[in-house]
């Protein structure tokens, strides 16, 4: 009987030791991932990705505003979003993101990225 659980023991053991190393390696690669996830700055963006991200920014924007349409800061996000909208449609689309980043950033939410 002792040698049964003493394996039994052994077995805990080896799995619980695996499973903290596949945890460590996991948060390794997250934490990896998180820091080279860093935005573009806007200037190095194609003409095509600043237009698609003015477009994922807006519908961002307006998902968020939804729920902090009411807070202080939300007066200068909407006037941020405002101008990044328009430097958008009229072909400054790489300044467009810019002041949609800061809209968002201002109403203490990550812009998205492409």
């Amino acid at each position: 009987m002792f040698r049964t659980m003493s394996r039994s023991t052994t077995a805990v053991r080896s799995k619980s030791g695996l499973l903290a190393a596949c945890g460590m390696l996991a948060a390794a690669s997250l934490g990896a991932t998180h820091a080279s996830a860093a935005p573009v700055p806007a200037s190095e963006l194609s003409a095509g990705e600043a237009e698609e991200l003015c477009e994922r920014l807006d519908n961002q924007f307006q998902f968020t505003m939804q729920f902090k349409a009411n807070l202080p800061y939300a007066g200068e996000a909407r006037a941020l979003h405002a101008s990044g909208v328009e430097k958008c449609r009229s072909g400054d689309a790489a300044q467009g993101v810019s002041d949609l980043r800061k809209s968002l950033e201002t109403m203490h939410v990550v812009p998205n990225e492409i």
